[in-house]
């Protein structure tokens, strides 16, 4: 499939996770959600890969880095965004505060990682948030009584994802510290429910209620996201700059708004759909942007970032 399908596919599936906290949340904690999930993704991972044989590892500094990603693309990721929600925090207000992360990587990509950022990104990355903030700030009514923590916790997901993903990058460009795509899965898999473990069980006791409802959740939690778009994720980071990646997370909060029109028949306004064509507009600039400057800059080396620890 063509590059542009994953990334349109990726926008889909990300997007998706608002069914997740839509269905799954009533009938279990964030901690206790995402512990249930990463079992299971972990189970699944690893038993196909014992099937196909392919239960193998570079080393142990690759292992260990893969786990790092886990912790903060997964665990902490979605344990600040879920629990921002679960402490009342509209949806649509999380999406806003975490729609913060390309621009931060778009603005660190270029230090860290001597990815170089046109003036045109940087155009393109300020028009994507001002379609998000469009989207979203006709639901911030009655947003007053909600806990401080609840905002807190957006924050310190986009910072977490947004580390994650310049790691992610700066992994790519030594092939001895990087696993393939399944096996770095079942690791930051396994790696996120050690992390959620003890949460899971100190803060919310591990209570569920198993219902229809919840399973269906999880089942969508674990297929399309912890396994499809995480998957796709690392696969875009193959072959695109960590700006680019990360500037499709622009499309998530306009794009959630159609899935919960179609699955839960939330309304779309006009500002909607406006704050819908801004954000593409601004990721387009992104793109193009991107793609003009592969074609004038040589690849970097990547033996400049060997000097990079975890």
């Amino acid at each position: 499939m063509p590059v542009i399908g994953l990334e349109l596919m990726f926008v889909l599936l990300w997007s998706s996770g608002f069914i997740g906290a839509k269905y799954g949340l009533p009938y279990a904690g964030p901690f206790t959600l995402l512990l249930i999930r990463y079992c299971i993704v972990a189970g699944l991972l690893g038993a196909w890969l014992c099937i196909h044989s392919d239960f193998k590892f570079v080393n142990r500094a690759a292992i260990a880095r893969a786990a790092i990603i886990g912790v903060l693309a997964h665990a902490v990721w979605l344990s600040a965004a879920l629990g921002g929600i679960a402490l009342g925090v509209s949806p649509w207000i999380v999406a806003l505060i975490t729609a913060l992360q390309p621009m931060l990587t778009s603005v660190l990509s270029g230090p860290i990682l001597g990815e170089r950022i046109s003036p045109v990104q940087w155009w393109g990355t300020c028009i994507g948030l001002v379609g998000v903030v469009v989207v979203v700030i006709t639901k911030l009514d009655g947003a007053a009584d909600v806990s401080p923590w609840g905002y807190v916790l957006p924050f310190v997901a986009a910072a977490s994802m947004t580390v994650s993903t310049l790691y992610q990058r700066h992994l790519n460009g030594n092939h001895a510290i990087r696993l393939p795509i399944l096996n770095s899965l079942f690791v930051q898999s396994v790696t996120s429910a050690i992390f959620l473990c003890p949460l899971a069980v100190m803060i919310e006791g591990v209570e569920v209620q198993w219902t229809g409802q919840f399973i269906f959740a999880l089942a969508w939690l674990v297929i399309m996201l912890s396994i499809g778009s995480y998957g796709l994720m690392l696969k875009l980071l193959e072959h695109r700059t960590a700006a680019r990646v990360a500037s499709l997370m622009y499309l998530t909060p306009p794009t959630t708004l159609i899935l919960g029109s179609l699955l839960f028949g939330d309304s779309i306004t006009w500002i909607d759909a406006l704050g819908l064509v801004i954000a593409a507009i601004g990721v387009t600039l992104v793109y193009q942007s991107t793609i003009n400057l592969k074609r004038r800059m040589p690849r970097a080396d990547p033996r400049r970032y060997l000097s990079m620890k975890p």
